[in-house]
């Protein structure tokens, strides 16, 4: 008999907040922009932008020292660090055969193709043998099934900002099915280099020391003097197991998964639609068993840029009649993590499900007339939170909405 939900049971997190989870925790009750002006010696470059960007916490980069090797980029050493929280957390008891790796990255091993590229034609130097297997987008998946002897399916999804949403759905499903009983499952993102943010300016969608109205917020939400996103890095990893077996080994849930909606707009590479974000949510809530009225609170994508957040303010504004339940928009803090993004917010909405507190969305005022309908909030919001929607929306099209419940086990 197969189970509808599935628990989680560790947590492991790094990124511009901090270094683990209690740094999360922390974060979401003391908000705080952690974003920096990009390096002085990038802007001679050509195209690069004079932009913000959201780096790694200090206290993270000192614990990814000993994963940062000649096999792993640094997207995977960033894999790597947090999953060893989460393990450590869950300590798991398994089935090899039966335990899995659900990874989502959106552009994988792009920090070595940089330096790779740059070593090659501009130092002129030969690249290091381990070169491909640094780039390649399943090194973090195999690099962590090899490391805690996880034999059952190993999958990486590379889905633009919903790489990591996507890796946790699937994960739900596989347990749902009965193939597998545990799933080391989450996101990791190591975009900041100059050529990746000189691609990204070249879309007009970053926001710029030019942009910018609040140097310190650079990163607005849905507020009308947005100025674009900011990219950050980061990572985020979970412990899932099926509710049998944890229970036959005494874990106890942190939260536990329950809805996964997933929909493609067909219209647009860069475009949003709002139509195939309520389907999304809408699919979540149904595969949740849930009424619109029974979210007590909702994890926006909410990048700051004008298309996204209005298309988002739409689609949810029209999912509960008019009258959304309170909306926050994390990456006011810790910036977009593109294919972290998903695992990053839903480690959000466990520390919100904990704290019980809706976490704020700085610089949202003043509000888009466009998004108007939303309950926003520029400090935390102590509520009664017992089921949470986040959203991740992608390039291409791709929407996928995501439950997370509280469980009183």
């Amino acid at each position: 008999m197969t189970e509808a939900t599935a628990w989680i049971t560790g947590v492991g997190v790094a990124g511009p907040h901090g270094a683990n989870w209690p740094a999360l925790m922390a974060a979401m009750a003391d908000p705080q922009p952690h974003f920096s002006p990009m390096p002085e010696d990038w802007a001679g470059l050509p195209g690069a932008a004079a932009g913000f960007i959201a780096r790694l916490h200090p206290a993270a980069e000192a614990g990814l020292a000993p994963f940062d090797t000649a096999s792993t980029d640094r997207s995977c050493a960033l894999a790597m660090y947090t999953a060893q929280e989460a393990w450590q957390q869950a300590a798991p008891s398994f089935e090899p055969r039966r335990a899995g790796v659900y990874w989502g990255t959106g552009m994988g091993g792009l920090h070595t193709t940089e330096t790779s590229y740059n070593r090659l034609l501009v130092a002129q130097a030969p690249l290091r043998p381990t070169t491909v297997v640094r780039i390649m987008a399943n090194s973090a998946a195999a690099q962590l099934a090899i490391k805690y002897g996880l034999q059952g399916p190993n999958n990486t999804y590379s889905v633009a900002c919903a790489s990591s949403a996507t890796a946790l759905g699937e994960a739900l499903f596989a347990l749902r099915s009965g193939r597998i009983d545990l799933a080391l499952v989450g996101g990791s993102e190591a975009l900041l280099v100059p050529g990746v943010m000189a691609a990204w300016n070249a879309l007009r969608v970053l926001s710029t020391r030019k942009t910018a109205k609040l140097p310190t917020l650079p990163c607005r939400p849905f507020s009308s003097e947005r100025s674009g996103l900011v990219i950050g890095e980061g990572a985020a990893a979970f412990v899932l197991e099926s509710p049998r077996h944890a229970r036959a080994r005494g874990a106890r849930p942190l939260a536990a998964l329950t809805g996964c909606g997933s929909t493609c707009d067909a219209a647009s590479l860069v475009h949003p639609q709002a139509a195939g974000q309520v389907h999304a949510m809408q699919d979540a809530l149904r595969d949740a068993g849930l009424a619109p009225g029974e979210i007590d609170a909702v994890n926006a994508h909410a990048t700051a840029t004008d298309a996204g957040d209005v298309a988002e303010a739409t689609a949810l504004l029209e999912v509960f009649s008019g009258r959304p339940p309170p909306v926050s928009a994390t990456k006011s803090m810790h910036g977009h993590l593109l294919g972290a993004a998903g695992a990053m917010e839903a480690a959000v909405c466990l520390a919100s499900l904990a704290g019980q507190v809706v976490p704020a969305t700085l610089g949202a005022e003043p509000v888009d007339p466009r998004c108007a309908g939303l309950s926003l909030s520029a400090v935390p919001r102590p509520a009664r939170i017992r089921r949470i929607l986040s959203n991740s929306f992608a390039f291409g099209g791709a929407n996928v909405s995501l439950v997370f419940e509280q469980v009183h086990a």
